[in-house]
């Protein structure tokens, strides 16, 4: 009830123009952005603006700008003010009407009448009102809200839901599926490797046979009915057992291989060998070590 009144003296006394403060701040804003428009007339109230980067299309008397802040606020934006300084119309001409003063004071015109006091209140013989029971939940109060999705910090930023995106399996790469339910990790095989096929009736195979054979057999009539010389020459050679068939053996050796082969050179002794190692025992036992060798040269 009191504020009720006072927005009722706030409008009459405080406010001055025909439109209320806050929606004079708004427009007084895109007045200054409209400063960087530029606005290109293209005839019946339809303009083509230029903001810096971008171009938007306005059509004043329809009220619509490409922004689309004009149509949803009902207040211009800059690109709208922008064409209407090119026809020198004023802004807050173009309000709706929603945004007047008079529409403000028409809304706190009535009163809300005060209350009496509770004793002079009629008394009824309905239920009386009680507050709702109060039950205590088990385990600690909650104390702060319930964070959305995007609120969630990670290690590299805020937390994406996952929500309607298809799961892969890692082991085969699929999709529709988890590693859990792989039929491949299953029967144990790799994921370039397919699950051999089923083997096939027999009787299948003896018909299948039995075409192949009948094929054959038409093929090798025509081949002979054929009287060329070189047709019966592939025929006789296709018969013949050749060479590949044959079991692999070693290459003969050569005569001049054999007779240039290279004589072995005799490996020096060294440590590292056993029969090395044993004469530098016995040079040890002997006594005969690098002071007397030197000795005896001398």
């Amino acid at each position: 009830m009191t504020r009720h009144f006072n927005k009722q003296k706030e409008a009459a006394e405080q406010w001055k123009g025909p439109i209320c403060p806050k929606i004079r701040k708004k427009v007084l804003k895109n007045t200054d952005l409209a400063n960087t428009c530029y606005a290109l007339p293209a005839g019946k109230g339809i303009f083509e603006v230029q903001d810096r980067n971008f171009k938007y299309i306005v059509d004043i008397n329809a009220k619509h700008c490409d922004c689309r802040r004009w149509d949803l606020t009902g207040i211009p934006c800059s690109h709208a003010i922008s064409s209407l300084r090119y026809q020198r119309i004023n802004a807050e001409s173009v309000l709706p009407v929603c945004y007047s003063v008079q529409a403000f004071s028409n809304a706190y015109e009535f009163n809300i009448w005060p209350c009496q006091d509770t004793a002079k209140w009629e008394k009824t013989n309905g239920p009386h009102v009680k507050p709702a029971v109060y039950e205590k939940k088990v385990g600690k109060p909650t104390k702060s809200r319930r964070k959305a999705p995007h609120e969630v910090q990670g290690r590299h930023g805020p937390k994406i839901s996952k929500h309607g995106v298809e799961m892969h399996c890692k082991y085969c790469n699929e999709a529709g599926h988890n590693q859990r339910g792989c039929k491949l990790k299953k029967a144990g095989l790799r994921p370039n490797q397919q699950p051999k096929k089923s083997i096939q009736n027999p009787e299948v195979i003896t018909t299948e046979v039995q075409t192949q054979s009948h094929v054959e057999s038409q093929s090798q009539q025509l081949l002979t009915q054929v009287n060329n010389a070189m047709v019966s020459q592939m025929f006789e050679e296709s018969s013949q057992v050749t060479q590949m068939n044959l079991a692999p053996r070693p290459l003969p050796d050569n005569q001049f291989v054999m007779a240039n082969k290279p004589t072995a050179r005799p490996m020096p002794l060294t440590t590292t060998a056993k029969e090395g190692k044993l004469r530098a025992t016995k040079r040890k036992a002997a006594g005969d070590g690098p002071e007397k060798r030197a000795t005896k040269k001398k």
